[in-house]
């Protein structure tokens, strides 16, 4: 049985799968090798939309479309789609699924678990929303891996008999990932990460936006994103970025860029038309200093895996936003090589993917001697309290697994008590890397009872922390004087869904494709009326319209009845008029 491996991205996704040891990039059902991130419903029928038609429905369907949805993994925000609210891996759910039902499809089998690569850079929150997204759509999601190691893996696999320092530059949609990796006897060993995860080609789209909003202003003295409803405005706004979107993928083989956006308002009853021309240097004026930020991000990898520009053998850049030339630039300039140009940007985290699909699986067996380590990406640690000044002060962060420690791995710490007659230890677990923990990121608090009480001092708790390889930690905390131990996973993240909201969770997405495939039932009844309605006229083209419209009704309400009733009494319709 086959294990997908994806690569869920903030604005693509691909999917791939071994095939007689090799990784093999699966298509979907248009013939794309990778797919737009974009859910969308239609509105008069239910229809779930997914990828390219739903990207380019944006504009029309600007309520009812999602797109991004990454960078809201982990978070509590909600994402309203005709009149429904889905925390986003809801959303993640359904682009998985979609991806899930056209492999099977393709390869005719069930396929029951998935490798879902993340960015490196990805908090234990929003690995933990990937990985019930990958539950939610019907797969056993067992490794979660990072993009950069999932691309250093597709490399490796292929250059396994080279000893060599990789670093791999990951600039996607959403996100920005450098991991330094060496490479040496079919081992791939992830030395350092470092990354942006709110850093990506969706931010120089917006830039571009922001550029021709500001031009706007300049030639007609109003701001689009001011005039007329919220619908005109999102409509509007998605207009305008699906061409800065385009001016900036042009510019990437161009050195100017042409933007048209006809009648994209009206302001004094006078529509606005912008014609409007980018060039390749005032685009790179506009993004510069968010490219320039990955370079401070590279430096980091290097100093924690105590390399230098110069002992790096080769440079991968992976991910759409490295076709764009400054980007190429810089990197080429920092280690004064030419990064590799054979490594496909798109594909090759998803190839990596499949390919520790199949190690998990034992499809590649030993005999083939690629192994792989990563790192954790964030230095987890608890709150501790610090005599400062004489003063006990609490808020201080301590450290127990560094980043950039090999995972998986386990770490203990000895702590005393604080107070006299202390009965009990509140563990409060943090992830980031400033000293004070109101400046990192908080997982989790936890309660050990039971400590005897003695003066301060005298209790002794040793805390362990074990970190796996897909990013899941488990805490242990035992009392030394009694052996009174607390042992848990942590899965009470902050953000995201909880546990008591997957149930219902899963029979929303089921419902939501059944209402779609209720759609799918009578889409060629629905397209038949609509041509026939087209040549008829008097009273036979109000028939048709009548029933359509019933139809349409139907569906939207989700009848099953009804919707078979409207479709028998239409198709009879057709036969009569036809």
């Amino acid at each position: 049985m086959a294990i997908l491996g994806i690569d869920l991205g903030t604005t693509n996704s691909a999917m791939a799968y071994l095939k007689d040891e090799e990784p093999v990039i699966l298509e979907n059902k248009d013939g794309h090798r990778t797919t737009p991130s974009v859910f969308q419903i239609q509105p008069n029928t239910g229809e779930i939309i997914i990828g390219q038609i739903a990207k380019n429905g944006i504009a029309t369907y600007a309520n009812t479309t999602v797109m991004e949805v990454k960078r809201l993994m982990g978070t509590d925000e909600k994402v309203k789609v005709a009149g429904k609210e889905y925390h986003p891996e809801e959303i993640a759910a359904r682009i998985l699924k979609y991806l899930k039902e056209h492999a099977e499809d393709t390869l005719n089998t069930v396929i029951k678990e998935a490798v879902i690569t993340v960015p490196a850079y990805f908090s234990d929150q929003q690995r933990k929303a990937t990985q019930r997204a990958g539950e939610l759509a019907g797969f056993k999601v067992e490794r979660i891996i990072n993009e950069p190691t999932a691309a250093a893996i597709a490399y490796g696999y292929e250059n396994m008999d080279k000893d060599q320092n990789l670093l791999v530059y990951d600039l996607g949609g959403g996100t920005f990932d450098v991991s330094v990796v060496e490479i040496f006897e079919g081992v791939v060993e992830v030395k350092a990460s470092a990354g942006n995860n709110k850093l990506g080609g969706m931010d120089f789209d917006n830039a571009i936006l922001d550029w021709i909003l500001e031009q706007a202003k300049k030639q007609h003295g109003v701001d689009l994103l001011t005039l007329g409803s919220e619908e005109e405005i999102l409509q509007r706004k998605w207009r305008i970025k699906e061409e800065a979107e385009n001016a900036k993928k042009t510019l990437s083989s161009q050195v100017s860029a042409q933007i048209n956006l006809p009648y994209i308002a009206i302001h004094n009853n006078l529509p606005i038309t912008l014609q409007l021309e980018i060039t390749r240097g005032e685009f790179e004026g506009l993004i510069k200093d968010l490219a320039d930020s990955t370079l401070v991000e590279v430096d980091k990898a290097l100093e924690d895996a105590k390399l230098t520009h110069s002992d790096i053998h080769e440079v991968l850049l992976i991910g759409g936003s490295t076709r764009i030339p400054y980007v190429q630039e810089i990197v080429e300039k920092a280690f004064n090589k030419v990064p590799r140009k054979d490594i496909n940007p798109d594909e090759t985290v998803a190839l990596g993917a499949a390919v520790q699909a199949g190690i998990k699986s034992g499809d590649i067996g030993a005999s083939n001697g690629l192994m792989v380590t990563d790192v954790a990406p964030y230095t987890l640690g608890i709150e501790i309290v610090k005599d400062v000044g004489g003063r006990d002060v609490s808020g201080y962060f301590d450290p127990i697994i560094p980043r950039n420690t090999t995972i998986p791995t386990k770490k203990t710490k000895r702590y005393f008590t604080t107070t006299d007659n202390q009965v009990g230890v509140d563990i409060s677990i943090y992830q980031g890397e400033q000293p004070k923990v109101e400046q990192n990121v908080h997982i989790t608090s936890l309660k050990l009872d039971g400590v005897p009480p003695k003066p301060r001092g005298q209790e002794s708790i040793d805390i362990s922390f074990q970190y796996d390889i897909n990013g899941n930690l488990q805490v242990e905390a035992i009392v030394n004087s009694t052996g009174n131990k607390l042992s848990q996973i942590v899965t009470t993240q902050g953000g995201g869904i909880s546990e008591s909201e997957v149930a219902a969770a899963k029979e929303r997405l089921e419902q939501d494709w059944q209402d779609s495939e209720l759609y799918q039932d009578v889409k060629a009844v629905i397209y038949r009326a609509e041509k026939v309605m087209n040549d008829a006229s008097g009273s036979d083209k109000a028939r048709i319209e009548d029933l359509l419209a019933k139809l349409k009704q139907a569906l939207a309400e989700n009848n099953r009845s009804n919707v078979e009733k409207y479709e028998d009494e239409l198709t009879d319709l057709l036969i009569e008029l036809v």
